[in-house]
């Protein structure tokens, strides 16, 4: 099966890379041989990642079961899967083979990781739904994500011309051991200290010093009498 594989992501790499006259005359067919190579080879680190965040989902969440349970019906577990592999895939060059692996990701999960974005071992995101990682975010060791939470850019640098500068650290680093809970946008190149905790619905736009914990103000209530008839 490897073997099969290797020849035709060699070919599907090879199709890429002419859509681009740099990157044939770069690398040559030859080097699609060798990228594709290199990403059988990182399979078996992606295996070792993928574990770490299968733990981490069954020691996250108290509704799970058992192991089986987080692999067959977590999407948050299937799109970090699904990540990590279109990850090596974009680091070798390979990069429309892995937007298209990470949007058909987005398709099945509703969670949205651009493959650029760098995500550390343990990573856990719970239920999922409307989650946007972007794509020069850097994610560390034993986060932990809710749902439509926004690690996403504030704003968009542009050149002289007026043309977007393209690569550009724009997107969040989150540190180690960090909880992002529901509805959480945290936008531009800001750090998130190790330990930190971001509370539900906050819109962030600066860093936190390691063992933050952020919170929307609380709101104010107000009881009304009903009206005597």
């Amino acid at each position: 099966m490897l073997g099969s594989v290797r020849q035709r992501l060699t070919q599907q790499i090879e199709l890429e890379w002419r859509l681009d006259d740099r990157k044939i005359s770069e690398t040559g067919p030859s080097s699609a041989r060798q990228a594709a190579e290199a990403f059988i080879e990182s399979l078996v680190r992606v295996r070792d990642l993928h574990d770490t965040d299968i733990a981490a989902a069954y020691a996250g969440d108290p509704s799970a079961k058992s192991l089986d349970e987080i692999v067959f019906c977590f999407p948050g577990v299937a799109a970090i899967l699904r990540h990590r592999i279109a990850h090596e895939l974009y680091r070798l060059g390979a990069v429309i083979i892995a937007r298209v692996m990470a949007e058909y990701a987005h398709e099945r999960t509703a969670i949205d990781i651009h493959p650029g974005a760098r995500i550390g071992p343990s990573f856990f995101i719970d239920h999922g739904t409307g989650v946007v990682i972007g794509e020069t975010a850097v994610v560390g060791r034993n986060v932990r994500l809710y749902q439509q939470v926004l690690l996403g850019a504030k704003r968009f640098e542009a050149d002289e011309t007026g043309a977007l500068v393209k690569g550009q650290p724009r997107h969040p680093v989150v540190e180690d051991d960090v909880v992002i809970y529901a509805g959480a946008a945290i936008l531009g190149r800001i750090t998130i200290g190790q330990g930190s905790v971001i509370g539900g619905g906050v819109w962030l736009t600066e860093g936190t010093a390691p063992g933050t914990i952020v919170t929307q103000a609380k709101p104010h209530l107000s009881v009304v009498a009903p009206a005597r008839p």
